[in-house]
């Protein structure tokens, strides 16, 4: 794995990258609270075909934090991303949850720069009501003005409890890699905390309006797949109000390219990285 730093409307952008560039182009996006070195499980199966690129997005993992995350900064993040990356070429994306959301909004955003664009285990969020939006903003007003620090962890293994605490199926030693990978070392007594930038947690304002991103969506020019995991809950509440067929109908998803990973939760990267490798050599050849 190779790392480097790319200034990235005035955030210092830390970016992953293995393989050849001489290779197809993979640009890969991580999900809510994790970061893009994660990937380095897939890219083991993957990184002898592609030139697999994986930035931390803003305020997660070595990328700067920013005064502030409003979800269309994300997509202007990411179109200085492929600036450098291919400027002239539509490229290719993936996007697991958050990130997953984010390139299914950017391909239909700005749709001639995508060729082809697979989601894994995103589909949009779920359904919200007009009633929801006093408290949403009441919550929002108490956290973000609360100045709550964000959790020190007195040493390593307390770290590594609470990442096994919120991923239970995975092995201890792929909990001790994923510690490295979320934390840091915080003070000089050996104590630890997550690097993400603690304002991801305050909730957002804004009532998510998916009839939008519908609209968004009908925008994509380009190939579409979605890979989904059969034990993961976004895997049991999608289908639950139907998003799954709904959304595979919308974007035209072909039954070749949808992929159900069995046996495997949301991180599937993580749990399943042999099997969801596959999956992204399968669509993308």
């Amino acid at each position: 794995m190779n790392s480097k730093q790319l200034s990235i409307r005035g955030l210092n952008y830390h970016i992953q990258e293995w393989g050849d560039s001489s290779k197809p182009l993979l640009l890969l996006l991580h999900g809510w609270m994790d970061c893009g070195a994660t990937y380095k499980f897939v890219a083991e199966y993957l990184s002898n075909d592609y030139f697999l690129v994986a930035p931390d997005l803003r305020g997660f993992g070595q990328t700067d934090h920013a005064q502030g995350y409003w979800f269309p900064d994300y997509f202007a993040d990411l179109e200085k991303i492929l600036d450098h990356y291919s400027p002239h070429h539509p490229v290719n994306l993936v996007g697991h949850s958050m990130g997953g959301n984010i390139v299914l909004m950017y391909a239909g955003i700005n749709p001639q720069r995508v060729s082809k664009v697979l989601s894994l285990e995103a589909l949009g969020m779920p359904p919200t009501e007009p009633s929801e939006a006093p408290e949403k903003y009441r919550r929002w007003m108490r956290e973000i003005t609360s100045e709550e620090p964000s959790k020190i962890y007195p040493n390593f293994d307390a770290l590594c409890y609470s990442v096994h605490k919120g991923n239970p199926t995975l092995e201890p030693e792929l909990i001790i890699e994923l510690a490295g990978l979320w934390g840091e070392p915080f003070g000089d007594q050996g104590a630890y905390r997550l690097k993400h930038d603690h304002a991801h947690r305050y909730a957002n304002p804004v009532r998510y309006n998916f009839e939008d991103v519908v609209e968004i969506w009908k925008e994509i020019t380009a190939k579409v797949g979605l890979v989904m995991a059969t034990e993961s809950s976004y895997y049991r509440r999608f289908a639950k109000f139907g998003r799954i067929e709904e959304a595979r109908s919308l974007l035209k998803i072909a039954d070749k390219d949808y992929i159900e990973v069995a046996q495997c939760g949301h991180m599937l990267h993580i749990e399943q990285p042999k099997k969801t490798a596959e999956s992204i050599a399968s669509f993308f050849s």
